[in-house]
């Protein structure tokens, strides 16, 4: 299965350098290095009220590279913690033997707890890599941002190409209309045309373009580690948001295999651009 595929299998059609002596501005320090063992499971779920108010996101929605290597790296340890939540679930395999209302409400219970612990997992990541999770909630957004705009890129150019094409019909159509050989049509209607294929054109271009937030983000993706490809920072940007790892309902069955591997796929991609080196198309499934 090819790498667009493997990792977009979910994507709608319509949604780094150093950081070292860098990490002040991302609110880092020495958590850099922390395990899942580092982990406070125990705390809130949620960006609490005396984490969002040192920071303000940047009127102009921004990233740095630094940013975006924190951000890499704190959902490296969420996908390890994820994995580790999800291992606990084998524990529901086993009451499944015995059978019985008990186990099959307790198998459930477990279930929709680990869900509860995917949904704060990244927040509770960034602690424990003493980043700032409201920062790092914001990267997120704007690391989705990123991706949805790349998912839709393909589409974008075939609505550009669409109002070439409408520009060109309008040109054959005056030369036919200045020939009698058109029937129906008039100069203004030609004219109609081709401003509508102007005004759909610059609308998509400015998509398509760097003024937008998204576009001078996509550019420092690029600047900071440009090994790292396109398809890899849709990924990244998919996985990192609202439908990515929620959507890997099967973590809470032990013998769904499949969302097992989509983590450990995402997990090489994220791992893979951190270290600024593309990767390898996946392997068969």
């Amino acid at each position: 299965m090819p790498f667009r595929s493997t990792f977009l299998r979910g994507v709608p059609r319509l949604s780094v350098l150093l950081l070292g002596a860098s990490l002040s501005a991302c609110g880092g320090g020495d958590g850099a290095e922390a395990g899942v063992e580092d982990v406070d499971n125990e705390s809130s779920v949620a960006v609490t009220e005396e984490e969002s108010a040192p920071f303000t996101p940047p009127a102009d929605s921004s990233l740095t590279p630094q940013q975006v290597e924190a951000y890499l790296k704190t959902s490296l340890l969420q996908f390890d913690l994820v994995q580790k939540e999800a291992a606990g679930v084998q524990q529901m395999s086993e009451r499944a033997k015995d059978g019985g209302l008990i186990a099959g409400l307790r198998n459930v219970a477990d279930g929709v707890g680990l869900m509860d612990r995917v949904a704060g997992s990244y927040v509770r990541s960034a602690r424990a890599l003493k980043q700032n999770p409201a920062e790092m909630e914001y990267v997120r957004e704007r690391m989705s941002e990123v991706g949805t705009h790349l998912a839709l890129k393909p589409m974008l150019e075939g609505q550009l190409q669409a109002t070439q094409q409408m520009r060109q019909q309008a040109t054959e159509m005056r030369a036919q209309l200045a020939a009698g050989t058109l029937q129906g049509f008039t100069e203004e209607n030609i004219r109609e045309m081709e401003a509508q294929a102007d005004s759909a054109e610059r609308m998509l271009r400015d998509q398509m373009g760097t003024s937008s937030a998204v576009g001078r983000n996509l550019q420092v993706l690029r600047q900071a580690r440009p090994n790292v490809t396109e398809e890899m920072w849709t990924a990244v940007g998919f996985a990192g948001g609202a439908s990515g790892l929620l959507g890997l309902t099967g973590l809470a069955n032990p013998q769904d295999t499949t969302a097992q591997r989509q983590l450990g796929e995402w997990r090489r991609v994220y791992t893979d651009a951190l270290a600024n080196q593309a990767t390898p198309k996946a392997p068969q499934s």
